[in-house]
């Protein structure tokens, strides 16, 4: 899980970090950007894979961001909105990649996580015999196999502290819906998992 950090240890909120910005403090965009970077890269990287000009994505989303900061009314936390600007980043970017000729830089499918090599003793304790990082790049795949929509939902609800009312306005579509695609995708993870582990891992979801 990933953590957005809303206060540290000044005590200063995202959004009193913004209106020192817009004061013309440009340290506190600093701190907002150390504050969130880790959070973003890590949301772009699980959306669109480990391909070409992904660090040139994230750039470009603190770019939006810098530019956005008078647009921003502060109605949804900072977070809400800071990673809705990624989303959108993101399915730019992939639009732009698949418009892209075969060959080119930034084109072609993203490259996915790397596959995990040997085959995984399925008897008990399995956890104990998974390496944590063998875990994880199982979970990115399962997650990287999403359709786009259940996908984006899913991320937006596990590595973020968007609620399903914000993610469900932030995408432009139905709380219901939100809900429904997060159960569809909590299914498929769970099932990718015990199709290479052997045994039924719980995935539990936040809110469902």
């Amino acid at each position: 899980m990933l953590e957005l950090v809303a206060d540290d240890d000044d005590g200063q909120s995202d959004l009193a970090l913004l209106e020192r910005y817009r004061r013309g403090d440009a340290r506190a965009m600093d701190r907002l950007v150390e504050r969130h970077a880790g959070a973003v890269y890590a949301f772009a990287r699980r959306m669109l894979g480990d391909g070409p000009g992904l660090d040139d994505l994230v750039q470009e989303v603190w770019l939006k961001v810098l530019r956005g900061t008078a647009a921003y009314d502060g109605r949804s936390r900072f977070t809400t909105w800071l990673f809705a600007v990624t989303r959108n980043a993101c399915l730019d970017h992939a639009r732009r990649r698949r418009r892209a000729p075969p060959g080119a830089e930034g084109g072609g499918d993203a490259e996915g996580p790397p596959a995990v090599e040997g085959v995984v003793d399925p008897s008990p304790p399995v956890l104990d015999r998974v390496a944590r990082r063998e875990l994880g790049a199982m979970l990115e795949q399962a997650v990287a196999a999403l359709p786009l929509e259940q996908r984006e939902v899913f991320l937006l609800r596990e590595h973020t502290d968007m609620s399903f009312q914000e993610i469900s306005a932030s995408l432009g579509v139905p709380r219901d819906t939100v809900k429904s695609r997060m159960r569809y995708a909590l299914a498929h993870v769970r099932r990718f998992l015990r199709d290479r582990l052997g045994v039924t891992l719980e995935v539990p979801p936040r809110g469902l």
